[in-house]
């Protein structure tokens, strides 16, 4: 009878997981024929993996067939081709120049010979000789073409020098001599190789890595997408290297995240502008009130004109709550930010917990509503940062109303899954007094829930997509 009962429970289980994919089949489908007249999600974001991961001994390999490679278009020596790439800083489109400038102007390349760029290197050895700089005679020392000769130990302190500072270049040691250590001389130090590596990985977009915390990945692009997933899990902009903004293009964020950074300094550094002349004042100390060259004295606090009502605490302001540089959505949106990185914390934490439980059906329902509200907590701080971009920029808040809604719905997810994890997990508080659900009806909630926010994340994405197309379009 046991084995009966276990039989059938099995059986159920395999038929509600069947329904459930088939549900979430069917959804997708529907989404996908409901916006196909405008582009498509995936053809925006490119679904492809096209990364390469590269392994440590790889990458200056990859920097070595970079200089082959344009050494023989170029037709130039190894030394000059990594010469123009360094003073290029390994910028393709500037590299690219260079090298045409070079073909079609005498002047250029004869300027570039003078600061030692197109030069060829060669290293001299000099039996019991003396060094210019230390003054040691009958030694071993090392010239340039230009013959000024130094010592080993001199060079060798030169090369520490630079490459301490992440240079990979040691002039000649004589003033205003703009000889170079040859390329093939330099290479036997690994520092060397590591800071040519770094410079090629940070300027050279054809490589990209992850920002994920501890992840080392590093990745060859073989085609642009602007999301993409590293073997660690984590979802990222290969452009920007930071966590996935997708459907947020990368120019639109990096504007946020510029003005975001500007606005933490004006903080950090209590700046404020004058409400009449736009001056810009940094308060060094004293009260709340600023008088400004204009003759305007204002509130630092909430950038209103001084009064009466102020002159009652000169350092606690009843106004705050007023706009002030930053600007109020500013503070707000960072206040949104931080709550929605500390929930996705606290859920990942419960996470791993919970993956050190045992396995059973309702740890499995636990873990997968974890799994599947922590992304949602990830894209709703992208309709946040739009939303932001929206209002700030455009004074535009028709999508603020959509934010809330999901946002709301969030929430309820958030306080449904803490209940039921306080049964299994003595770290969770409920989030609520309410008492806990069966497992059949919570099942149920669960998968609905998924369902309903999986479909507003699609609509939302969809209408981020639209809303930027149609800001692009006015501006132009």
């Amino acid at each position: 009878m046991g084995q009966a009962c276990g039989k059938n429970h099995i059986h159920e289980r395999a038929e509600s997981i069947h329904y459930e994919k088939k549900i979430i089949r069917s959804v997708k489908a529907e989404i996908r024929s409901k916006y196909s007249k405008t582009q498509s999600i995936k053809q925006v974001c490119g679904r492809k993996e096209y990364l390469t991961l590269l392994m440590q001994p790889e990458l200056y390999q990859e920097l070595q067939t970079k200089l082959a490679s344009e050494q023989d278009i170029s037709k130039e020596s190894i030394q000059i081709v990594l010469n123009i790439f360094i003073y290029c800083n390994f910028k393709g489109e500037k590299i690219k120049n260079c090298f045409n400038l070079l073909n079609t102007n005498n002047d250029y390349k004869e300027d570039l010979k003078l600061i030692g760029i197109y030069r060829e290197s060669s290293l001299k050895c000099h039996k019991n000789d003396s060094c210019l700089l230390c003054l040691s005679e009958n030694i071993e020392c090392y010239s340039l073409r230009c013959s000024h000769k130094f010592c080993k130990d001199c060079w060798d302190q030169m090369i520490e020098i630079q490459l301490s500072n992440f240079i990979p270049i040691v002039k000649c040691l004589e003033y205003q001599c703009f000889e170079r250590l040859p390329h093939l001389y330099l290479e036997q130090n690994s520092s060397y190789k590591e800071i040519l590596v770094k410079r090629m990985l940070d300027n050279d977009r054809n490589f990209t890595w992850c920002p994920g915390f501890s992840c080392q990945n590093i990745y060859k692009l073989e085609q642009f997408s602007q999301k993409q997933k590293c073997h660690c899990g984590l979802k990222f902009c290969p452009s920007c290297k930071t966590e996935n903004h997708y459907p947020i293009t990368c120019h639109i964020f990096n504007e946020i995240t510029q003005f975001k950074e500007a606005n933490q300094s004006w903080i950090s550094l209590d700046i404020s502008a004058c409400p009449n002349c736009k001056r810009y004042i940094q308060k060094i100390q004293g009260c709340m009130q600023i008088s400004c060259v204009c003759g305007n004295d204002f509130c630092v606090k909430c950038s209103l004109p001084w009064s009466p009502d102020h002159g009652q605490d000169f350092y606690n302001c009843p106004f705050a709550a007023h706009n002030k540089n930053p600007s109020q959505i500013m503070n707000q949106m960072c206040q949104n930010e931080s709550a929605i990185s500390r929930i996705i914390f606290e859920l990942e934490y419960y996470q791993r917990l919970l993956n050190q439980q045992n396995h059973n059906d309702y740890t499995h329902i636990l873990r997968r509503g974890l799994n599947n509200l922590i992304k949602f907590k990830k894209f709703e701080k992208i309709v946040l940062y739009y939303t932001y971009y929206l209002n700030e920029k455009f004074g535009d808040n028709g999508f603020d109303h959509s934010y809330e809604k999901y946002s709301q719905e969030l929430k309820y997810y958030y306080r449904i899954l803490l209940n039921q994890l306080s049964s299994v997990l003595e770290e969770v508080q409920k989030a609520e007094k309410n008492e806990m659900i069966e497992f059949n009806i919570f099942q149920n909630l669960v998968f609905q829930m998924d369902l309903n926010l999986y479909t507003q994340k699609q609509c939302l994405k969809k209408q981020i997509i639209e809303n930027q197309q149609e800001k692009q379009q006015n501006i132009h």
